[in-house]
């Protein structure tokens, strides 16, 4: 019977090893070459913006579509992400949407209740979260290390009640 236990949490320990040292996700066989590509977000005023979600969406229809997003540092800067798991971007031409919305939640005040949305405070205007208004644009070239700077108008504060 000891035997037995052994040779199972043996084969678990295994199992575990060869689970746990997977270098991540396994690359799809279609995924084009990335190109190194990082971004700075600032306020009109030069004040970088933390915490800052930027997605570049492609601007030419075809193919498979892939994600393209960051969240700024403290800095302003991100590394772009391909499908949040690998560096760099595919060359092309995009539009870019900036977002950086906090939500205020309300505690349940009842047990097994749900959290409930209290409010919105938005810290970038509302037009940078529309590719269609946002204005800003993007081009990633083939073969380069890619550097794009992106200003987002004056520093918001702007509180949005819930519905």
């Amino acid at each position: 019977m000891k035997r037995n236990f052994a040779f199972v949490a043996a084969i678990l320990c295994l199992c575990a090893i060869v689970c746990g040292c997977s270098k991540g996700p396994k690359k799809p066989a279609d995924l084009p070459k990335l190109n190194p590509t990082t971004v700075t977000v600032t306020y009109d005023d030069g004040t970088p913006v933390d915490g800052a979600t930027v997605a570049f969406l492609a601007s030419q229809t075809g193919g498979r579509t892939w994600n393209l997003t960051g969240v700024t540092d403290a800095s302003g800067k991100l590394t772009l992400m391909t499908d949040g798991n690998w560096a760099g971007a595919p060359a092309g031409d995009y539009r870019v949407i900036v977002t950086k919305e906090i939500s205020e939640m309300e505690k349940a005040t009842e047990a097994g209740g749900s959290e409930t949305l209290k409010g919105i405070t938005r810290y970038v205007a509302q037009k940078y979260n529309n590719p269609n208004t946002s204005g800003l644009t993007a081009t990633v070239e083939d073969g380069k290390t890619n550097a794009l700077e992106f200003k987002v108008g004056e520093k918001l504060e702007e509180s949005v009640k819930a519905l």
